[in-house]
């Protein structure tokens, strides 16, 4: 970097870390907010998982088969409220005004069966209403319960252990994915959505400041006038944007995985997920900024052209919006795993480089994927950069109004 270029730099950088919305955007919003957000959402599934140990729903039971081995089974669960209706209509109508969350029906079956046997169970509730769904799997754990008691009882009247039979086949699975792979999805899909998003508000924050901010206050006019070329204002200006974009990018990084590792133990411990899909190696971290580092030229780039076309702060915020809003919607198809674009995604700007990021943390890294990922975003953040320069020397667009 030349002196010239290093001197503007360096008061940029200087002007951006003095400015609080420059420090609390940059530095200690991704911190604080990351982690705060695992804590609410380990908080509130901590709390839905003592709610459905803790509730007891209320179900209507329309008994037809008038079998009192399931009438005291039912009787005796006390996970269950059971209300008894004479007809379904009347305890849908019961349900509908609030009462009860489910009903369920028990008929004979036309082909009868054994003691306790026999009987067809339909349960009606509404699969939308979570609380529904809920009430509708404590019936059915209890209808399982009476189930396996019957057959019990059955196989001791033959002198047979319900332990001691076989089954005629046992399917067994095995995970090849390893316990910690949900903690490793996470990570290779969250991380590099927020990461790009702290890049662009980065971008945006300080961008539009020293471009569009300086426009408008008029300062503009005696960097013009001084010692420094178009050209070294650019560049100067360019460093600046792409060092703070970075610095949130992996400070962004840093608090999501503080708020995985600290705060999110209730979202990835049903799967057995641990402390090895928080950790990111060396090599890791070489390639992940070596992905991050042109996305940041393009990113900074854009924001650098956009203020200075922008004739105030203002006006720049509201061009950088639908750049905001594709890249939002783009990092939603990336996230979601599905190959939205393809065979070719890894030429697409941004895209390719979120797709880059998740096989690196997922560990499935191809180095071509990498490879055309960096060269395809270089080519692009060069062709930015070029267009700034070329913006900047033209005082029609300078000083437009």
């Amino acid at each position: 970097m030349r002196g010239k270029i290093r001197l503007l730099f360096a008061k940029e950088i200087t002007g951006a870390f003095r400015d609080r919305r420059t420090m609390f955007l940059t530095v200690l919003f991704p911190l604080i907010f990351y982690p705060m957000v695992f804590a609410v959402m380990g908080r509130f599934s901590a709390s839905e998982q003592i709610s459905y140990e803790d509730f007891t729903p209320a179900v209507y039971v329309v008994d037809r088969a008038d079998e009192p081995r399931l009438t005291s089974h039912l009787a005796a669960e006390p996970a269950v409220r059971w209300l008894f209706a004479r007809g379904v209509d009347e305890a849908v109508a019961q349900m509908e005004e609030g009462e009860g969350q489910a009903v369920l029906l028990v008929e004979r079956s036309p082909s009868g069966g054994g003691p306790g046997l026999g009987l067809v169970a339909t349960l009606y509730f509404d699969h939308s209403d979570q609380i529904a769904s809920l009430a509708a799997g404590k019936v059915r754990e209890t209808l399982g319960g009476y189930l396996e008691g019957v057959v019990r009882e059955n196989l001791e009247v033959l002198g047979m252990d319900y332990d001691e039979l076989t089954a005629p086949m046992t399917l067994q699975t095995e995970d090849i994915a390893g316990e910690n792979w949900i903690g490793q999805m996470l990570l290779s899909r969250l991380l590099p959505y927020f990461m790009v998003l702290a890049i662009l508000t980065g971008s945006m924050g300080l961008g539009g400041e020293i471009t569009a901010g300086e426009k408008e206050r008029g300062t503009i006019a005696t960097l013009l006038v001084s010692q420094l070329s178009r050209t070294d204002i650019v560049l100067g200006k360019f460093f600046a944007v792409m060092t703070v974009s970075l610095i949130s990018a992996l400070l962004s990084a840093v608090g999501l995985l503080i708020g995985l590792r600290f705060f999110g133990g209730d979202l990835i411990s049903i799967t057995g997920g641990g402390d090895a899909a928080f950790l990111i190696g060396w090599s890791t971290l070489g390639w992940m900024l070596a992905v991050l580092i042109p996305l940041a030229i393009i990113l900074a780039a854009l924001v650098i052209i956009i203020g200075s076309f922008a004739r105030s702060q203002k006006e720049a915020s509201t061009y950088l919006m639908p750049i905001y809003m594709v890249i939002v919607l783009i990092g939603l198809v990336t996230i979601t795993g599905t190959d939205g674009f393809s065979e070719g995604r890894f030429f697409v700007p941004i895209a390719n480089a979120l797709y880059a990021l998740q096989e690196i943390l997922s560990g499935t890294m191809v180095a071509q994927h990498a490879l055309v990922t960096l060269a395809a975003n270089s080519v692009v953040g060069g062709i930015l950069i070029a267009l700034g320069v070329r913006m900047f020397k033209r005082e029609s667009v300078l000083f437009r109004s």
